[in-house]
């Protein structure tokens, strides 16, 4: 494999209430593990956020205040923290945009319910990090925004990026599926398509650290050291 693994790879995605990462609420979160020799496994799960979830938080992932929260809904977060906890272990984390964004809102979600979870020891890979220092001369205008969508399509091809992009059709989600089988913004899928950015990355920039470490060093250095 590209990427040399001493110890498994945890890709998560959040889906939230918002994006201000001190005071919104984790309503799903997606994990997919990349073990050494490997093979990926993946966990899902909601969670009722405390808090209702703005209209335009639910057009994003199409989930509702009714679908998490009240006696038919998800538990909160600190239930489902320590199988979350044990799906992770001593995983190294990566996301994309997860340095500025999920990372951040974990930890603070942690925080609030008393679940004791470090980085101490762990690396962080962002995706996104590469892209944006990588991709120096990528064109907004003609090429659109540095999000997910466009970064499959941009390192794993058209047709791998419109059976992704199927998550994002217009129209109501099928509210009434499982968890599991709902694509739209899901978690889950979100977090292995952020995976397979980031081995199409190492096939394509030669330069790039082949090891968790030193792709923690590059995407945690000064901008002007990345290069």
């Amino acid at each position: 494999m590209i990427l040399a693994l001493e110890r498994p790879l945890v890709c998560f995605d959040i889906e939230s209430t918002g994006l201000d990462v001190e005071n919104d609420r984790i309503v799903e979160i997606g994990f997919v593990r990349l073990a050494p020799d490997g093979s990926r496994d993946s966990l899902q799960k909601r969670c009722d956020p405390g808090i209702d979830i703005p209209e335009a938080a639910t057009k994003v992932h199409g989930i509702r205040t009714d679908d998490v929260r009240g006696l038919f809904g998800e538990p909160v977060f600190s239930k489902i923290a320590p199988q979350l906890l044990e799906f992770i272990g001593d995983a190294d984390l990566l996301g994309f945009n997860s340095i500025g964004y999920d990372l951040p809102l974990w930890l603070n979600e942690c925080t609030r319910h008393g679940v004791e979870f470090s980085m101490d020891g762990r690396g962080s890979v962002d995706s996104k990090v590469i892209f944006d220092r990588k991709e120096v001369g990528w064109d907004r205008f003609l090429q659109g925004p540095r999000n997910l969508n466009n970064a499959v399509l941009h390192y794993c091809g058209r047709d791998q990026a419109a059976e992704f992009a199927k998550r994002d059709e217009d129209g109501d989600p099928d509210l009434t599926a499982s968890v599991d089988e709902q694509n739209r913004h899901s978690a889950v899928l979100d977090a292995d398509a952020t995976l397979d950015v980031l081995l199409a990355q190492l096939e394509r920039y030669e330069d790039l650290p082949r090891t968790v470490q030193g792709l923690h060093d590059f995407c945690a250095a000064p901008a002007e050291a990345r290069a």
